[in-house]
């Protein structure tokens, strides 16, 4: 029925970009526990997926704030325009805090990085789909973003949701940064 369901007799019209970016976190989720979490031998090959999601992520969102970006430029929006430049700062900052993360060098610091307890592997699983799934939300963001964009709303509303997509990149930021903690055994939610 090609992006379109029926749910008890309604018919409801899926988006793409929704259904991708389902099926991408799912894809994650389906990798990871593929892995069986992050087990000893299997924990920097589940870790260096995880942190390429990131790094995918952020390369999608860098894309759609260079077009941002450029119509801001082209059409004098000088306030979306600095608040994409600021964007690009924090995207960039999440691609390399997920190329350089300590698990990702071959000789990690992390020496009991495979004595984690199957309860802290299953918090680090879901600590990990959360800061994607808050990348996954950005991204949908930056999406309605690119939209609003085409249909001529006003640089104050622009920019608005702007800041908003590059609170939720922020947050996912920070988020990403709190699994050093958990992989140091040193958060115990």
């Amino acid at each position: 029925m090609n992006n379109v369901q029926r749910i008890q007799g309604l018919l409801i019209t899926m988006d793409p970009t929704a259904l991708a970016l389902t099926a991408s976190v799912n894809s994650v989720r389906i990798l990871v526990t593929a892995f069986d979490g992050y087990e000893k031998a299997k924990f920097i090959k589940s870790d260096k997926a995880v942190c390429e999601e990131i790094r995918r992520r952020s390369g999608m969102l860098q894309d759609h704030f260079e077009r941002v970006h450029a119509h801001s430029h082209n059409n004098d929006l000088k306030g979306l325009r600095a608040s994409c430049d600021e964007i690009f700062t924090t995207i960039q900052s999440i691609g390399n805090d997920a190329q350089y993360s300590i698990t990702g060098s071959p000789r990690t610091i992390h020496l009991d990085v495979g004595k984690l307890s199957k309860k802290a592997q299953k918090k680090l699983v879901n600590h990990d789909l959360t800061t994607l799934n808050l990348l996954v939300e950005a991204t949908r963001d930056a999406n309605e973003l690119l939209q609003s964009l085409r249909t001529n709303e006003k640089e104050v509303e622009l920019t608005k949701m702007a800041h908003m997509v590059h609170d939720r990149i922020g947050r996912a930021r920070n988020h990403f940064l709190e699994r050093n903690m958990y992989i140091d055994g040193l958060v115990k939610r």
